[in-house]
């Protein structure tokens, strides 16, 4: 993004920053920490067992290609959704 702001803009790299740390508490930046493993690990391990199922076709690929993508996202909502009710549980 910064980059980005750089080239598009014009916009120095420490407005960048000064702005983006008026947008964005610190807490926010640690909770997208620690949340970004859970979903990490969620993606890899799908991916991986619809990848270990893939038949020798094109037509094969396609279509676990295509599950993994879909039960990643919902795995992703239902992670994220967890981690709200343990933050809201916790009174964070």
């Amino acid at each position: 993004g910064a980059i980005l702001c750089w080239l598009v803009l014009g916009s120095p790299l420490p407005l960048f920053m000064e702005q983006l740390q008026g947008a964005v508490s610190m807490w926010s930046f640690w909770l997208g920490i620690i949340k970004a493993p859970f979903f990490a690990a969620a993606i890899a391990l799908v991916g991986c067992h619809e990848g270990l199922n893939v038949e020798p076709s094109a037509e094969s690929v396609g279509r676990h290609t295509m599950r993994s993508v879909v039960q990643s996202i919902f795995l992703v909502i239902i992670i994220d959704a967890a981690f709200s009710v343990l933050f809201s549980w916790l009174g964070i």
